[in-house]
């Protein structure tokens, strides 16, 4: 499936007064208290060196002390910055809309806010757009020539559209990332095959993972009154006549059972997970996530 045309238009957003206000908010919770949530106490391993005089005790690691046959103390490196990785679904499910507003131009948009809140904060920020594959790669870095090569990928109408699949886009991910980074999946996640969070979780082993559930109001309900609909699947195009009146409760109760399923899957690998709507702002729901999730977390401690 093929798209001619994008609504997208970021020069105008840029200079929008609403637009810079959301940015700052944005920023603020993607440089502070979202990467703070992942990241813990901001301090990761790097490995143990030899227990000298003056060391703290209770810094030695027994265990390792044990196989080493000599005290050995662990220590660790404070963050100096954070890498976050977009990874942005532009497979054909994307490309649907009941309203004025496409999925893929909405989560563009999405991932364009999260782009331009990153670029000048000092963290890396890197982007790749995926369908079955990685349709396009930039590199967690700093400094603007990466920001226009992410705008350029967003911006392209050629990058949208194909099939759907979850496993060798992050498998490439995996590969791509050398650095511990927050990896951003931004999809509707509608296509998953069986099996699919086994990849998640390989990809929870040395990075954290956010998913945001990307979703039209046509995808959660059908309207009970409306008549009847021909539907097409986006990747086979099998097409289904129906009655909504007759379809309307199962359908609804299906896509909240699957719903409910994926951000299990999410939690089970120690990821995060956020819904938004395509005629709803997407802010609300990122702004409640992170204050959730700094509450469990110092339940936690």
């Amino acid at each position: 499936m093929a798209i001619k045309e994008l609504k997208l238009d970021f020069v105008s957003k840029i200079k929008d007064t609403n637009f810079q206000v959301r940015r700052q908010m944005l920023s603020k919770v993607l440089e502070g208290e979202l990467t703070a949530s992942f990241k813990g106490k901001g301090i990761e391993f790097t490995g143990f060196r030899k227990y000298e005089y003056g060391d703290d005790a209770s810094s030695i690691d027994w265990p390792a002390t044990l196989r080493a046959k000599t005290p050995l103390i662990r220590e660790y490196e404070e963050y100096r910055n954070f890498h976050i990785f977009v990874l942005l679904d532009v497979s054909n499910s994307m490309l649907f809309s009941s309203i004025e507003q496409l999925k893929c131009e909405y989560a563009a948009e999405l991932a364009f806010s999260i782009v331009y809140s990153i670029v000048n904060t000092g963290n890396h920020i890197g982007m790749g757009l995926f369908t079955d594959r990685l349709v396009t790669r930039q590199i967690p870095q700093t400094g603007t020539a990466n920001y226009f090569r992410m705008l350029e990928d967003l911006s392209n109408p050629d990058n949208y559209g194909g099939p759907f699949d979850f496993k060798r886009p992050m498998m490439q991910t995996k590969k791509l990332l050398t650095d511990k980074s927050l990896v951003i999946v931004i999809s509707d996640f509608i296509g998953l095959k069986e099996g699919w969070h086994h990849y998640l979780s390989m990809m929870t082993e040395n990075s954290d993972i956010l998913g945001i559930m990307v979703r039209d109001p046509r995808d959660k309900e059908l309207p009970k009154e409306a008549g009847q609909f021909l539907l097409e699947d986006p990747y086979t195009g099998e097409k289904l006549h129906i009655d909504s009146k007759d379809y309307a409760d199962i359908f609804k109760k299906t896509v909240e059972e699957q719903e409910q399923e994926i951000k299990r899957k999410f939690l089970g690998a120690k990821g995060g997970v956020i819904s938004v709507r395509t005629d709803e702002d997407f802010l609300k729901p990122l702004l409640k996530y992170v204050k959730l999730r700094a509450k469990q977390l110092a339940v936690m401690e």
